[in-house]
């Protein structure tokens, strides 16, 4: 029911619409000082305008006054439909799906009687999206394609998009990418007919999420960089937020962890604006994950921890309880399984609550396998048991798989062949090609031919005793056998053609998709090479021509000079010929080491060294320029600091970030080195108090294509390419490098270093002779 012009103008001169929060609190105080005192359609509208102020702030609060509204509006089947629409989407915001789905049922039978094609079609639609969330995807696809026929029937080429995209979801949940790769591309084609950026986007996004999962990682990159194009170009920043997140997820399975956490840590920087702190929570939750496989259990927990916090105050429980399964993977991995087993069942516990089979299916998986691997445990069955069941209710096939799976070992390893054999077939059927490979049929064979001899040990024991029936009986089943042996034959040689057919009709296709992936690959490498060729080419045509040039000057000068008696002349000119001499010399040592490093030439040894050590030879390499300027070292770390990696490419890491140091210190100046020790890494941090860098200059410094050079306080000169190296050799050797600036404040570059040799795995080893 509208309110009439002269009464809304009324009730908003007493909301005044301000954009700060401290405003928005004051409306919502008036509104509710105002609402005792009000009735009939004003007090709708206040109603109304309450539920919407408090949308984020407080749902529950938004329910309460949207659960009013539907009462006062009882008499009006229109205003009805329209209010209980409201609550419903309360409702899914929430999570609660059930009286979400009740209200918007109500909605359409209310629909129904005065049949409007766009609000009808509209309903089916909602309660077609609730079903799927629910897992109930008969039910889902069926209100789906009742809305696909009303839009077709009215021609609603957006709505009939709209519906296509949203088919096309189901079946990605489903897992049956054919269909949702077809319902995706009907989609996008009308889409582009219409011309809708934002809609384009969406369709371009959910076709990446297919190759996603299609382990297509070339091929979803290309579909979500063209989302993001276009999602830039229109300036939608939430959205430009979720496919970042796609795009570091990428990035993530393809073990990129650096790349990942970039895209990631952008998406976070675009949601903490918009203060959506769902989607933040999410953020976290993923850039933990990275941090869990780049082996840094404190940021990655650090993260977990951050994203439920929000999880919890927000009051979403689901994704609690999926951040804790994902602690409990954490402390897996570093083998305390006691506080993996804690935080799991936790998780567990929460997924009962709410009645999430599929969580109760993966947290009891979890628990069960822990306790059959690690403790040995009969407990374990019935988690297991626990696990396959949900996992059945659930109808996801990777879960049924893994649980029957982890069943099937269980009883393997207590010698219940017959248990073992029934679940390793339920893991067989759950396998999405029909045909077993031989693989298959050799461990069934394998673990009947266990059955039996177990099932027939009694009757081997007493063969003498028995009579001539039971003889008859034995060579009954031996001839089952022999025929079954027969049917099998037959039935793999049919087997064998159809595979044959199918192989046949796909490989050129394959063929064809394996050539544009390796294409795509080819070019991202030519696109680094061409980069850093271009960066040496620079170095070489620039950098290196202007010292030769300054000391082809200086030559001249000191040889004219000795026509003249000033011996001082002669010695600064020598000094000067010997400082661009030294930098020369560092300049073409780092692109030579660096150059190696980038072809795959350089070999890294990693050991257990002092690390004051190497820095005390560093800094005695360094004396030079250190005396020159007078400045003082200060250290602030423990001498006993011991580290595991290679000593030459760490011991260039330190004389580069020394160097810099020094140059960019002014005279009397003081350089401090500090050590972190840490639980399973040392922390560095090289601070001076010289000249600093602007934040946009920070950016580059690590970067190909940074093209930044700065003088140092004594007007000394480089090329940029010491920190690529130093980069270069941290990441090399397991490590991460950062650094912090503030112009006319000085700054800190920081490095980590693995403890020990279990923190090393992505160091290259050397191979054994």
């Amino acid at each position: 029911m509208l309110l009439t012009l002269r009464k809304l103008l009324c009730i908003l001169l007493f909301l005044p619409i301000l954009n700060n929060i401290g405003i928005a609190q004051n409306r919502i105080q008036k509104a509710e000082e105002l609402l005792p005192n009000t009735k009939g359609e004003e007090r709708i509208a206040l109603l109304n305008e309450l539920s919407n102020l408090y949308w984020d702030a407080n749902p529950d609060k938004s329910i309460e006054y949207a659960k009013e509204i539907v009462i006062l509006n009882s008499n009006d089947p229109e205003a009805k439909a329209s209010s209980l629409y409201h609550l419903g989407n309360l409702y899914r915001k929430i999570n609660n799906y059930r009286l979400a789905l009740d209200c918007h049922t109500q909605v359409l039978e209310i629909r129904k009687t005065k049949p409007d094609p766009i609000a009808l079609s509209a309903s089916y639609n909602n309660i077609g999206e609730i079903y799927k969330i629910l897992n109930k995807f008969d039910s889902a696809l069926l209100n789906f394609n009742t809305a696909l026929e009303i839009r077709k029937k009215e021609g609603n080429q957006k709505g009939i998009a709209y519906t296509l995209n949203n088919i096309g979801s189901l079946y990605w949940l489903k897992k049956d990418y054919s269909n949702a790769l077809e319902f995706y591309l009907k989609s996008l084609e009308i889409r582009l007919k219409l011309g809708d950026k934002s809609d384009i986007a969406s369709s371009l996004n959910n076709l990446g999420n297919v190759y996603k999962n299609l382990d297509k990682y070339n091929k979803a990159l290309d579909y979500y960089n063209k989302a993001l194009k276009i999602r830039k170009e229109l300036g939608d920043k939430s959205l430009i937020a979720y496919t970042l997140n796609d795009i570091g997820g990428i990035y993530w399975r393809l073990n990129n962890y650096n790349e990942s956490l970039r895209f990631y840590n952008q998406s976070l920087e675009l949601r903490k604006t918009l203060g959506n702190r769902r989607n933040i929570a999410a953020t976290l939750k993923n850039i933990g994950t990275v941090y869990k496989d780049l082996n840094e259990l404190d940021f990655s927990l650090k993260h977990y921890n951050e994203s439920l916090k929000i999880y919890d105050e927000i009051a979403d429980i689901k994704e609690q309880a999926n951040v804790f399964s994902l602690i409990g993977n954490l402390y897996q991995a570093y083998n305390n399984f006691d506080k993996s087993l804690e935080y799991h069942k936790i998780a567990l516990n929460l997924h009962k609550k709410l009645g999430n089979v599929k969580g109760i299916a993966y947290s009891s998986n979890s628990i069960g396998k822990i306790l059959m691997n690690y403790y040995k445990s009969e407990e374990a069955e019935q988690f297991l048991l626990e696990a396959f069941k949900n996992a059945n209710l659930s109808n996801d096939r990777n879960l049924q798989k893994t649980t029957a799976e982890n069943l099937f070992e269980y009883y393997s390893n207590q010698g219940d062949y017959k248990k073992a054999l029934q679940y390793y077939r339920k893991y067989s059927n759950t396998q999405y090609d029909s045909i077993m490979d031989q693989l298959s049929k050799n461990k069934i064979s394998e673990f009947e031919a266990k059955y039996e001899i177990s099932q027939k040990k009694d009757e081997i024991k007493s063969l003498k005793e028995y009579s001539r029936m039971q003889a008859i009986l034995i060579y009954l089943f031996i001839t089952l056998i022999l025929s079954a042996g027969v049917i099998g034959y037959f039935v793999k040689k049919n087997i064998k053609i159809r595979k044959e057919a199918t192989i046949a009709l796909t490989s050129k296709n394959k063929e064809l998709e394996e050539i544009n992936s390796r294409l795509q690959e080819i070019d991202l490498v030519l696109r680094d090479s061409n980069l850093t060729m271009d960066k040496i080419f620079n170095i070489i045509s620039n950098d290196l021509r202007e010292p030769f040039d300054e000391l082809k000057r200086i030559s001249n000068h000191l040889v004219d000079s000795f026509n003249e008696p000033e011996i001082e002349k002669q010695l600064k000119l020598a000094q000067e010929i010997r400082e661009l001499s030294s930098h020369v010399n560092d300049l073409v040592e780092n692109v030579l080491l660096w150059s190696a490093s980038q072809a795959g030439k350089t070999k890294y040894i990693p050991s257990t060294f002092s690390i004051k050590e190497i820095l005390n030879r560093s800094i005695q390499i360094l004396s030079g320029p250190i005396i020159e300027k007078n400045i003082k070292i200060i250290f602030n770390m423990d001498s006993k600091s011991v580290a595991y990696a290679d000593i030459a490419a760490i011991s260039e890491v330190f004389k580069n970030l020394l160097s810099n140091a020094i140059k960019f210190s002014y005279p009397e100046g003081k350089i401090t080195i500090s050590a972190n020790e840490k639980k399973y890494w040392i922390e560095l941090e090289i601070s001076d108090e010289g000249i600093g860098m602007s934040k946009s200059n920070l950016n580059k410094i690590f970067r190909l294509d940074g093209n930044y050079l700065a003088l140092g306080t004594a007007k000394e000169k480089g090329a940029g390419v010491g920190l690529l190296l130093c980069k270069e050799y941290i990441i090399k050797n397991g490590g991460k490098i950062w650094a912090e600036s503030e112009e006319g404040k000085g700054s800190s570059f920081y490095i980590t270093i693995p403890k020990s040799e279990k923190l090393m795995d992505s160091v290259p080893k050397i191979p054994s002779a």
